[in-house]
């Protein structure tokens, strides 16, 4: 099985160099796709990677990013993320399709990954049960709608994927999934990357949840051998707590799992 990596990433070199030095080890093709972070010191240097481009800021800088995203939740303006990644991912799968490789590990910059073991055995089951895409979903959680407000119930059949991981075949790729996408959502690039597969599905005639693989329905999974989130994004909570809290959002309404929040959010504050 051969597998390339695609990296959209920002200022988190630290992180990538650890990462491509650990992918090296096990011949994985790498292109990465860099928003100028304004800091040569934070350029990554293109001799690691099989591919490498440096795409214009959208952000300005971290205060600048973190000045928008303040605003957002004051209902101003848009979010960064989808522009950015959106663009990054799209250059970035357009570029594979001349890679010899059978699957696309699709990554943001600060997530680490220390070997491909986990990932391969999704690959596996994504053979085994004949899908073309694997992502995580976030059932439960709210997110920003196409007009900034905080109203997009995560619902057991909604088709957003998380960005910070996903996988592709490299023949769909081929055929031009994730190689265009759209920013249909300007706040949750979520959004953005399910209403791409759905295109690719309406367009070959095949239905979303036969061709998707998923890995889990909750963000920042832990059991994925190898893979490591953020650290600020990962829950202190401990998992098999949260993996009740998960199996009750799952089957819960919007309201019910507004009330989970608040009290999760209280405990995350604890910890």
């Amino acid at each position: 099985m051969k597998i390339g990596f695609i990296v959209s990433m920002y200022d988190e070199i630290d992180v990538l160099n650890e990462t491509i030095t650990n992918l090296r080890k096990y011949d994985c093709k790498i292109i990465v796709i860099q928003s100028d972070p304004g800091n040569e010191e934070m350029i990554l240097d293109e001799s690691i990677c099989d591919k490498y481009e440096k795409m214009p800021d959208v952000a300005g800088n971290r205060e600048e990013y973190a000045k928008i995203i303040e605003e957002k939740k004051e209902g101003k303006g848009e979010m960064i993320g989808p522009i950015a990644l959106t663009r990054n991912f799209s250059r970035g799968f357009t570029l594979i399709q001349d890679f010899d490789v059978d699957y696309v590990i699709t990554i943001t910059g600060d997530t680490k990954i220390t070997n491909p073991e986990g990932i391969s055995k999704i690959i596996k089951k994504m053979e085994k049960n004949n899908k073309i895409v694997a992502g995580t979903r976030t059932i439960g959680f709210t997110m920003y709608d196409e007009f900034g407000k905080f109203t997009q119930f995560q619902h057991k059949n909604i088709t957003n994927i998380m960005p910070q991981f996903f996988i592709a075949k490299i023949d769909a790729v081929r055929n031009g999934l994730f190689c265009n996408i759209v920013r249909t959502n300007k706040y949750t690039t979520e959004q953005c990357l399910g209403d791409e597969i759905q295109r690719y599905c309406k367009e070959n005639k095949i239905r979303f949840f036969d061709s998707f693989y998923r890995i889990c329905d909750y963000g920042y999974p832990r059991f994925i051998d190898g893979l490591h989130y953020n650290p600020e994004q990962i829950s202190k909570i401990p998992p098999p707590l949260e993996g009740i809290i998960n199996w009750i959002r799952y089957w819960s309404n919007k309201k019910i799992n507004d009330f989970i929040t608040k009290i999760f959010l209280k405990i995350e504050n604890r910890a």
